[in-house]
């Protein structure tokens, strides 16, 4: 990864994952994350919105949508992940007992 920090827009994006919305990484974070990152996977909303339904239906996990970005991850380019151990840090709770996210 090369470059350097750049600024995506002039004010924060709208996001259902507002706990991973950023419009810069900083200069600290980036030459942490340029030595160890090959590459980056942009989610749309509606995938995260799948997944945290997914992870709700089947594992009984109620996790907001920030915590369910790293199986949307998975399910939005699965051939970066075909034939290998993949494991997901999900993180649960800060949602409210009214439903789900929706679109």
């Amino acid at each position: 990864m090369h470059g350097a920090p750049e600024r995506l827009a002039k004010k924060e994006l709208q996001t259902i994952a507002d706990g991973a919305r950023t419009i810069s990484v900083g200069e600290h974070n980036w030459k942490i994350l340029k030595r160890g990152l090959k590459w980056i996977v942009e989610v749309p909303k509606e995938k995260i919105s799948e997944a945290v339904r997914l992870l709700f239906a089947f594992a009984n996990l109620k996790t907001e949508p920030t915590g369910a970005l790293s199986v949307t991850t998975v399910m939005t380019k699965p051939e970066h992940f075909r034939d290998r151990l993949v494991g997901c840090v999900v993180s649960v709770g800060n949602v409210s007992s009214g439903g789900q996210t929706r679109n």
